[in-house]
């Protein structure tokens, strides 16, 4: 009996964690491995492939060409999850990025509770839960996931131990830095710098950080950072990789790919430098108007601001302009700073600062929802008109999804209607925003577990690669040739144990047709311009015949860029 009590006195005391963190899990988790690779996912799910096959973890590579675009540790915890679960498939690619989510946003409401209080914690946890950016890329396997929780990690640490100063807490914050910097880049190390650096600043608190024990807790996590590049430059590859063209090392690629790109970027440089300005509330949605209102209140009573949330503020508009400036731009390199203004929405809806357009924002937030919980309920009512306005009918398991997910945000609306204090405890955040908060979460976090995944039936590259496997078995990898592009995503759901040619115009392909014996199959797109220079070399019965072709989905452009297959003999 005494043990019955002491677990529903725990379940009492952490009933609102307990909620956030089953909500946290099941947006992060559900329906994970459903779909097939797309976009850049290939690359960590080759790459980790063929560490797995070549015993190699220091030359990552796609189609035996070394690929150091990116560091080691993100692949290193693909090749982890997929030992422990002893298979490679697009659950255990993405899971590496769902669980650092789980830890980014532990570090998002740690520092929300240090700084502030336990409700604007929880409710900076709600917020970016409940965020496209954070649940897309939390679902997606890449390393801008590790990146962002790296960030905020680092953050949380150096605030929980800033009155500790010391050897250990200053290697801690270093690894946690160097670590994330071994997934993505460089930006891992520098932007907690940069979060902390106003902090630092106020009161001249930086000379107590003028320490011997600083410097050699950050010597320690540079070693390590460096240890596996330098492997990787003197260790031997296996003897049928290749360097790419640019013959970079590790280390070369770093400064790069880090520096290079920053103040002179050779790609990724046709976004403007006002981009963040609207990429940021794209990746804050539904919250993005909130967001704005917060930043709007908090500039209007700013003398009245506490210095913590100064420091928020500044640490915010430090980053975004340490993005804008840099020459290389993309919508995802923001998501580092989605932490930050989480927190900040989460103590505009739970402070006690005096702006009378909160309750109007909060309103204007609870009929968005309610619009898209009756929308999710008229899914299936407006079955009919898809095929007129969409030209395709949604899959079974995205249409039964919809009503399910508009009745559960009702239902929290209805609850919070008859008893708010109840849907404040669930939440653990003030009455006024619980609602909207778990609602928002269900609508938003529901369509990622629950009702994207389904639409994969209309993806159709996994379907041309997996049926591709079936015609190849008895053809060698080396009479197997990409023209002109190497596509990882077929490389990797065909499983060849040996990289296969890529050859670059028609004088190779001629030398790829006349070595050897034995049937050749030749991988390439369908668009003209892919066609014509293998019309210089192959009759037009064979180019317009392909043993395979990449499907059409309904209203796809017939122009779009397709997969084909040819096999000659």
């Amino acid at each position: 009996m005494a043990e019955k009590s002491v677990l529903s006195d725990f379940v009492r005391e952490k009933k609102a964690e307990i909620v956030f963190w089953a909500f946290a899990v099941v947006m992060l988790l559900a329906g994970l491995g459903t779909a097939g690779l797309w976009a850049s996912e290939d690359r960590w799910a080759e790459i980790t492939r063929e560490m797995l096959l070549s015993k190699d973890f220091l030359h990552p590579a796609i189609n035996g060409e070394v690929y150091f675009d990116k560091p080691l540790l993100s692949y290193w915890l693909i090749a982890l999850v997929a030992t422990l679960l002893r298979h490679l498939d697009e659950f255990a690619i993405r899971l590496p990025g769902a669980i650092s989510a789980l830890f980014g946003l532990y570090g998002t409401i740690y520092l929300g509770r240090k700084l502030w209080s336990k409700e604007a914690g929880m409710a900076a946890g709600w917020i970016l839960l409940s965020c496209y950016g954070f649940l897309f890329w939390g679902r997606t396997a890449a390393a801008d996931m590790e990146n962002l929780t790296a960030v905020i990690l680092a953050v949380a640490w150096f605030f929980a131990r800033v009155d500790k100063p010391g050897f250990f807490s200053y290697l801690v914050f270093y690894l946690i830095c160097f670590l994330g910097a071994m997934t993505k880049g460089l930006p891992a190390v520098g932007i907690p710098l940069i979060a902390i650096l106003p902090y630092l600043l106020t009161e001249n608190r930086w000379k107590q950080h003028l320490k011997v024990s600083n410097f050699a807790a950050l010597a320690v996590g540079l070693l390590i950072f460096l240890i596996p590049l330098q492997l990787a430059k003197y260790l031997p590859m296996p003897e049928y990789y290749t360097l790419p063209v640019e013959k970079l090392t590790g280390l070369e690629l770093v400064w790069r790919e880090n520096i290079v790109r920053f103040f002179k970027p050779f790609d990724h440089d046709d976004e403007p430098f006002f981009c963040y300005v609207y990429q940021l509330p794209r990746v804050l949605l539904p919250w993005s108007l909130v967001f704005i209102a917060a930043v709007a209140a908090a500039l209007s009573c700013w003398k009245k601001l506490k210095p913590e949330t100064k420091w928020l503020l500044q640490a915010i508009a430090l980053i975004f302009c340490c993005f804008s400036v840099s020459g290389s731009r993309r919508w995802y390199y923001i998501l580092p700073l989605m932490p930050f203004c989480a927190i900040l929405t989460a103590l505009f809806l739970c402070s006690d600062w005096k702006v009378q357009w909160r309750k109007w924002v909060i309103l204007l937030m609870k009929w968005i929802i309610t619009v898209a919980a009756v929308l999710d309920l008229l899914c299936i009512a407006a079955l009919p008109f898809w095929e007129k306005v969409s030209g395709f009918t949604p899959p079974l398991g995205f249409l039964l999804a919809a009503p399910l997910l508009g009745i559960a945000a009702l239902a929290v609306f209805w609850g919070e209607k008859r008893c708010p204090e109840s849907i404040a405890r669930l939440a653990g955040t003030p009455a006024q925003s619980a609602g909207i908060l778990m609602a928002g979460t269900i609508i938003v976090g529901g369509f990622f577990a629950f009702q994207l995944p389904s639409i994969d039936q209309y993806r159709t590259e996994k379907p041309f690669a997996l049926e591709l496997k079936t015609k190849i078995s008895g053809i060698s990898p080396e009479n197997i040739g990409f023209f002109q592009k190497v596509a990882p995503k077929v490389v990797y759901y065909t499983e060849l144990q040996r990289p296969c040619r890529m050859i670059a115009d028609a004088e190779e392909l001629k030398k790829f047709l006349a070595a050897g014996r034995g049937p050749k199959l030749l991988i390439g797109y369908s668009r003209d311009k892919d066609l014509e220079p293998l019309r210089e070399c192959l009759p037009a019965e064979i180019i317009d015949n392909p043993v395979l072709k990449e499907k059409y989905v309904p209203r796809e452009n017939s122009k779009s860029k397709k997969l084909c297959a040819w096999i000659i003999n």
